[in-house]
């Protein structure tokens, strides 16, 4: 557990990624603004956390649940706004917010139990399992990430 403190900047890190390509998305100013202002507030809300409450050697079972709620709302409300077009199989953005929703809502129970789990049952079998369930879920985003990446067409 000698990486949790990376943990903690990775979690930074990726919202920020993520709520960003939102904002690149969304049309409507107000989610435009929204979305900024999530952006500024949830890493300092991070660093909060990891320096008054919850130490960077646990799990950040507090932010990393809110970022998976945050990721899977902005999807959501993507999905709802952009009205499932004829050919939403065909879009980049359909499969990388496809991965997302395969990801983060799914997860995010472990996100929450995370340090239950690791610290308080010590089951080593169980933790083996939600690990590496997580891992495969991680590998279902990251494929359905690649999809989209392949229908980007070049210019040229």
């Amino acid at each position: 557990m000698k990486n949790l403190p990376l943990l903690h900047l990775y979690t930074i890190v990726e919202a920020v990624l993520i709520l960003s390509y939102f904002r690149t998305l969304f049309v409507d100013p107000l989610i435009k603004k929204v979305l900024l202002f999530i952006t500024i507030i949830f890493p300092l809300f991070c660093i909060i956390n990891f320096t008054f409450i919850q130490s960077i050697f646990t799990f950040n079972t507090y932010t990393r649940p809110l970022e998976a709620i945050l990721i899977t709302f902005f999807c959501l409300l993507y999905f709802y706004k952009s009205g499932f077009t004829e050919n939403f199989i065909n879009k980049p953005t359909s499969w990388f917010n496809i991965g997302i929703l395969m990801y983060f809502p799914v997860v995010c129970i472990i996100f929450i139990l995370s340090n239950y789990m690791v610290f308080v049952t010590k089951n080593k079998a169980m933790n083996s399992i939600v690990w590496h369930f997580h891992a495969g879920m991680s590998m279902v985003m990251y494929l359905a990430w690649a999809k989209g990446f392949s229908l980007i067409k070049k210019d040229g």
